[in-house]
């Protein structure tokens, strides 16, 4: 028989003992938020919500006797005109309540009966004779909306900032009325070339270049045109404001400089630049087409071709440019359930802030990306290096540590997906930051370059189990050391782009241990067989890159330069390409190798200087003793190795160029013409090592459908 005092004894240290385990939990404080059914006069309870999430916060900031929260909204849209702030030093989780849908909301919803049929005879008189009858009209000005954004310059060499004012009908973006619908305008005869900042002229003169269409004609009386395109090299691209169009000399004269000059698309054939190009857009005179429209800024008045009956869709515009939630200086933040949406800048950005989870969250049609840790992405101010390369990414200092972002969808973004950092490169201690089972598409719908989904910096960040699709450039653009990208899907990626990868690095030999590994790479093919482009590229004298147990499926083209492949290094050495299966891919691995002079060149330069000297020091102990490569590298000018060792190259010319270390390698060849010789059941069976499809397509991800 238990005494009563044996029993009570018990009874104290079990719940001291459950205690210890909850930790902070016990004193966890819940309030709850209905934007339908609050009032921010209520008490935040169940039954009595708060309106607001500032009004949860504030409650949050009187209660000094608790350090943990919760915060659970109830189904709603939350409609967003500054950041939300969270609370420093407090432990915070902010969720749908019970699955219900919860949307962060950036934008204002306009009623389809609100568009009506265009009357204006000035309006009429400029548009074409077939859509007159089709173009519907609002007053923004009358729905209480004046800010429309700033057209602006943007694109490559370029720090992005927010959107303008966009237009959205049923969850998918509009277009801004553009000539011609599809496809590239071939730059003429260039005139002048503008000044060029990449060369170090900041002259900021813009070029001027004939044309060879007499559609021109009709924008007589158009305001602002801009030019979107490639205006030198397929791996970027600029947006730039027409200056004035001469129509005696059939010439185009823009406001602001290319980065390299503007040159025509007769030159460098054997360049490739079918990409080369642009069109014209922000032009009333070009609504011709359903999902175009026109916003005339300066009487508010918004022009659409709607491709449906209007009254009945979901009309949104963007109007934040401030993130739509800020955490700064804290930790143990949680965010799970909510969709961001519809806003000019970015969904969530994360200042000096560690222990982070976002989970199970959507992110779509934002102006700049749904997530950046540390990036502002707003008011910033253009940096270049000594040699004229513009400084896209500005020193950030902060900790950002132990960040996990999971079973999230980002579609429909402007300048990317994640900006990733965390780790000191200078000691090499580890972010681990982790992005896991995220779905990423349409990721670059404003800036075609340069607009990774996940942009990946600092050190020891990982990317696990993510699926990258339908993409005009980079999937994953990474920096930094000690990285782990794995069990990541990337397919139809850099779709228009040349000179390219999926997985991108660059210019930075101290970026290295970064490990590239079972992931699936299939359909990177290019729009033409001049184009250029590649699963991984490792680019500009980068090296000490780990490449090993992927399946590369239909990857890669030689293109104008010939040698690129499914994997490709320019310059660079010492990485390792173990145990693929290079599958359908024209050239498995290339290389672009570069003679002494110019590694004596590249190693002397500013930049490299900037990177290996002060940004990190290569020659110190810590780098020499954790990466033994970099020993001599200023001085010992050897043969420069990429190693590569059992892969297997099925239907797949094995190697192009360079200096290799091969070994255990195998060559398998097919009958021509018989694809059943050999498929991907029997890869899986006769060489274990790879799994061809690490990405589970059929439900990982957790279900919160649009």
């Amino acid at each position: 028989m238990v005494k009563p005092t044996r029993f009570l004894l018990i009874f104290i240290l079990s719940f001291i003992t459950t205690a210890l385990f909850a930790g902070e939990k016990m004193n966890e404080i819940k309030y709850y938020v209905s934007s339908a059914n609050g009032s921010d006069k209520n008490e935040g309870s169940f039954h009595k919500p708060f309106a607001t999430p500032e009004q949860a916060v504030k409650a949050i900031k009187s209660n000094t006797k608790n350090n943990a929260f919760t915060i659970y909204f109830r189904e709603g849209v939350y409609y967003r005109n500054s950041s939300l702030d969270i609370p420093e030093n407090i432990s915070l989780k902010l969720t749908a309540y019970d699955n219900e849908q919860v949307v962060f909301y950036g934008g204002k919803k306009l009623s389809g009966k609100k568009f009506k049929p265009c009357k204006e005879t000035s309006i009429l008189k400029r548009l074409l004779p077939g859509v007159k009858d089709k173009i519907r009209v609002i007053d923004l000005k009358k729905e209480g909306v004046s800010d429309f954004g700033t057209l602006k310059q943007h694109g490559f060499g370029i720090i992005p900032e927010p959107a303008p004012l966009e237009l959205f009908i049923d969850n998918e973006p509009m277009m801004l009325a553009r000539y011609p619908n599809t496809g590239i305008l071939e730059i003429g005869e260039v005139h002048d070339k503008g000044s060029v900042p990449r060369d170090g002229d900041f002259s900021n003169r813009g070029a001027e270049f004939g044309y060879e269409y007499n559609r021109p004609e009709r924008w007589k009386n158009a305001g602002e045109i801009w030019l979107h395109g490639k205006f030198s090299f397929g791996y970027n691209d600029d947006h730039l404001k027409v200056e004035h169009i001469n129509h005696t000399k059939n010439s185009i004269k823009v406001v602001q400089p290319h980065i390299y000059g503007v040159r025509s698309s007769s030159s460098d054939k054997n360049k490739a630049l079918s990409i080369r190009g642009y069109y014209a857009y922000n032009l009333l005179e070009e609504i011709d087409m359903p999902k175009e429209y026109f916003l005339d800024r300066k009487n508010g008045k918004l022009y659409i071709y709607p491709d449906q009956d209007i009254e009945k869709s979901d009309v949104e515009i963007s109007l934040i440019e401030s993130s739509l939630v800020r955490i700064r200086n804290t930790s143990q933040v949680t965010i799970t359930g909510i969709h961001f949406t519809c806003a000019r800048g970015m969904a969530v950005f994360i200042d000096n802030s560690t222990d982070i989870v976002i989970d199970n969250c959507r992110f779509s049609n934002l102006g700049t990306v749904a997530i950046s840790m540390g990036y502002v992405l707003q008011n910033n101010k253009m940096e270049y290096y000594a040699d004229g390369s513009p400084r896209m990414d500005p020193e950030i200092t902060g900790d950002f540590r132990n960040i996990v972002i999971s079973n999230c969808r980002i579609r429909n973004t402007g300048t990317g997906g994640i900006i990733v950092n965390g780790g000191n490169r200078k000691s090499l201690t580890p972010g681990n930051n982790l992005i896991h089972n995220c779905e990423f598409t349409k990721n670059d719908r404003i800036n075609n370059t340069y607009s990774p989904s996940i942009k990946l910096m600092g050190i020891g960040n990982i990317v696990r189990n993510c699926n990258f699709y339908d993409l005009h450039h980079q999937a994953i653009s990474f920096m930094g050391n000690d990285h782990l990208i794995e069990y990541c899907r990337f397919d139809d990626v850099c779709k228009n782009a040349d000179d390219m990868g999926a997985v991108y690095t660059g210019r930075d030999p101290s970026s290295r241990g970064t490990v590239i590994q079972y992931n699936y790479f299939s359909n990177i093919l290019p729009k033409n067989d001049l184009v250029s482009i590649c699963g991984v590229y490792i680019d500009d004298g980068s090296g000490g890159i780990i490449i090993r147990n992927n399946l590369f499926h239909k990857v890669g083209n030689p293109g104008h330069y010939g040698n690129f492949a499914a994997v490709f290094f320019h310059g660079g050495h010492d990485n390792e390409i173990i145990d693929n299966i290079f599958f359908d891919c024209k050239v498995a691995i290339g290389h672009g190798a570069w003679n002494d002079k110019r590694w004596s060149d590249f190693l002397s330069s500013p930049i490299m200087n900037s990177r290996l000297k002060d940004e990190v020091d290569i020659l110190s102990p810590l780098y020499q003793e954790k990466y033994p490569a970099l020993t001599g590298y200023f001085t010992d000018f050897g043969r420069r190795l990429n190693y590569v060792r059992n892969n297997l190259f099925i239907r797949s010319e094995s190697l192009r160029f360079g200096d290799f270390l091969l070994r255990s390698n195998g060559l398998f060849k097919t009958t021509a013409g018989d694809p059943q010789l050999l498929d991907y059941d029997e890869i899986k069976r006769e060489f274990p090592f790879v799994n061809p499809f690490p990405y589970n397509t059929t439900g990982t991800i957790k279900k919160n459908e649009q």
